[in-house]
């Protein structure tokens, strides 16, 4: 019997890789997001005090029913201190790298919830990421495979920030970074700081440490029934295993070629790669009142609210010898020129890569530096391919891509999976 269904399952595996790939399906958009804020504040300890609010509007109920819970993806399992802040949330589900919410009632079409919560998040940032000196925190909060994300908010506590990117406003103490999201796309900001500005640790490095969070972590050693979920999973791993040793015949080809370019690059022996830093300053002077209405400039806005004409008179690239005190604009941001009337200098600073060829880079070792994982320092591209990362990779971004019911337009079975809406609580 066994048998049997390991050979059913294994044909109806390759049917669906034979024929899913050229089907085409309708998707239906359920949800919209109004509005995405989270707030962020370094806490002594280099952890990160996140406060999220969204506001979730329902634009169909009939496809998946209402709105009754909301899978959010998270930086990484690695946060503690979940605390609703809206009376919009029964209780939230932790479940790693996403949170279950579940809301106080069911949304129907046309209704909008409006949901808040906050928690501490650890394991964000990496110490001598671009530069020697400096630590960086990378952030691409939770993303929508299914809806669009009409305004994203991220403020950022500014205090001891060296540098950001990309560019932003200030607003009463925060950088505020700013986006429309479309549906399946994702936004990423960084912040710098100095080495010494808070208790920055390579043990609390991203990808650092074990996560004791994980329930494998102490299942170790468990034994389970077979079932017939084993018996898929057993179907699968035996696709996997196949593709695995096709790799392994082309590996040494694949590893040949990548050497010879690797090489020729002189990205290999006796070269090593720095970053400097670009720094584009751009003066802007405005219209006092718009050339086409008369109305008054809002403050930082580059085109009237009222009619839409752009009120910018003039605008251009500087070089550090053509203004005055240089040394004030050296940081990402917009500010006022001097004393100027409606003047603004608007700065960009860019870490670029500089290769070093001739000599290998010989700097001061950091203990413990050796723990990097790749996955770590790409994932704002590999999360883009997969549903999740493993947990020890704890990515600096929302691994997951997020949805209205704990699934995303990934999942091989998303249908049933809205309708059952099981609920998996932790541990």
């Amino acid at each position: 019997m066994k048998k049997t269904l390991k050979i059913l399952l294994l044909s109806a595996a390759l049917l669906a890789g034979l024929f899913f790939p050229a089907a085409k399906t309708d998707a239906v958009t359920t949800d919209e997001i109004l509005e995405f804020i989270v707030t962020v504040d370094v806490n002594e300890d280099a952890s990160l005090q996140m406060d999220y609010y969204i506001e979730w509007k329902v634009l169909d109920d009939d496809a998946y029913g209402p709105l009754e819970w909301i899978d959010l993806g998270v930086p990484n399992s690695h946060h503690t201190n979940i605390t609703p802040l809206s009376d919009t949330i029964d209780y939230i589900t932790d479940n790693g790298d996403t949170l279950e919410i579940y809301l106080d009632r069911s949304y129907y079409a046309d209704e909008t919830v409006a949901l808040e919560f906050s928690m501490t998040q650890d394991q964000m940032y990496q110490i001598d990421k671009y530069t020697e000196g400096e630590t960086v925190y990378t952030f691409t909060p939770a993303w929508f495979d299914g809806m669009d994300i009409d305004r994203l908010t991220i403020r950022w506590n500014e205090e001891n920030a060296g540098a950001w990117q990309p560019d932003c406003l200030k607003n009463n103490g925060y950088l505020e970074f700013t986006a429309s999201v479309r549906a399946g796309e994702k936004y990423t900001m960084s912040v710098t700081y100095p080495n010494d500005a808070y208790n920055f640790s390579p043990e609390r490095e991203m990808g650092g440490g074990t996560d004791i969070s994980d329930p494998d972590f102490y299942n170790g050693g468990s034994t389970k029934k077979s079932s017939v979920f084993d018996e898929i999973a057993e179907v699968i791993g035996t696709l996997i295993g196949s593709s695995v040793g096709l790799a392994f015949f082309a590996a040494p080809i694949v590893f040949l070629v990548m050497s010879i370019r690797w090489i020729v690059r002189g990205a290999g022996f006796g070269s090593s790669t720095t970053t400097e830093k670009k720094i584009t300053r751009t003066k802007i002077e405005y219209f006092p009142n718009c050339p086409s209405c008369g109305a008054v400039r809002v403050e930082g806005k580059d085109s009237c609210p009222y009619c839409g004409r752009s009120m910018i008179k003039n605008k251009e690239i500087v070089e550090e010898s053509q203004i005055e005190k240089p040394e004030q604009y050296m940081h990402n941001g917009t500010y006022k020129y001097g004393n100027v009337p409606n003047t603004y200098i608007h700065v960009s600073v860019v870490n670029i890569p500089v290769r070093h060829f001739g000599s290998s880079h010989s700097g001061p070792s950091r203990s413990g530096s050796s723990h990097r994982s790749s996955c770590a320092s790409s994932c704002a591209s590999s999360c883009a391919s997969s549903c999740a990362c493993a947990s020890s990779c704890a990515c600096a971004c929302a691994c997951a891509s997020s949805g209205r019911a704990g699934c995303t337009v990934k999942d091989f079975f998303r249908e049933s999976i809205h309708k059952r809406r099981v609920r998996v609580s932790k541990g």
